[in-house]
């Protein structure tokens, strides 16, 4: 039998029996691509054809262990959350940032909130208008989500931003008090608009935040919004 018939062989018994649905054939390409694409590596390294087909398919035991770590989950209220929760982030961090207009950096930073707010929130209306339907095959539209994965870079992005924050903390306090550390000088701060200039540099970078929380926001609804495990 041919390589390439023995692998849409594999896959179809492993989609035997899981319903005929969109999202399951775009799956079942996937899983179909990514097993020859595996067979190929492995005949380039000097297996045979045979033990390499043996070998990639030993990663791809059964239903079990190819959908396990994906979710299908309502497509139009999933991403309607999402949206909402974006927005809401967003107009916080604006609010927060309207007593910081009384510098040039905190009225640019609230500016840019505001316009930040603006396009998440035209984008939530223009969402929530396309998707207003009665038609039953929209209302259950889904999308498949891959767990693991999501909360690797849900992991990801929280360890990346807090680098960041070290970063800008860091050069911050260096162009601010690298002489006085420098030269063994005390730091001084002369009254309180200076602290709170001081205070305002330091807080502006943890509006960056928004990133993550939308992120992990995403990764947390998901099980809200599960319609039931792809298989």
């Amino acid at each position: 039998m041919r390589l390439e018939a023995r692998i849409t062989r594999h896959v179809n018994r492993l989609f035997a029996h899981a319903p005929d649905t969109l999202d399951n054939r775009e799956l079942k390409e996937e899983i179909h691509s990514n097993l020859a694409a595996r067979i190929d590596d492995y005949i380039s390294q000097g297996m045979s054809e045979d033990k390499a087909f043996q070998t990639a398919i030993q990663h791809i035991a059964g239903m079990d262990q190819v959908m396990s770590d994906h979710r299908r989950v309502q497509r139009v209220p999933y991403w309607t959350a999402l949206l909402q929760s974006a927005l809401i982030y967003c107009l916080i961090a604006w609010i927060i940032t309207i007593p910081t207009r009384v510098v040039m950096q905190g009225s640019a930073i609230n500016n840019l909130l505001m316009l930040v707010s603006l396009l998440v929130g035209g984008s939530y209306v223009l969402y929530m208008l396309t998707n207003r339907t009665n038609d039953p095959a929209t209302s259950v539209k889904t999308t498949v989500i891959q767990t693991d994965a999501f909360m690797r870079w849900n992991r990801r992005i929280w360890w990346l931003w807090a680098v960041f924050m070290i970063v800008l903390w860091g050069t911050q306090a260096a162009l601010r008090f690298g002489s006085n550390i420098w030269f063994n000088r005390p730091i001084q701060v002369d009254g309180p608009y200076q602290f709170a200039m001081m205070a305002i540099a330091f807080a502006i970078p943890l509006l960056s935040v928004i990133i993550p929380l939308v992120v992990h926001r995403a990764y947390r609804i998901i099980s809200k919004y599960e319609v039931s495990d792809v298989s």
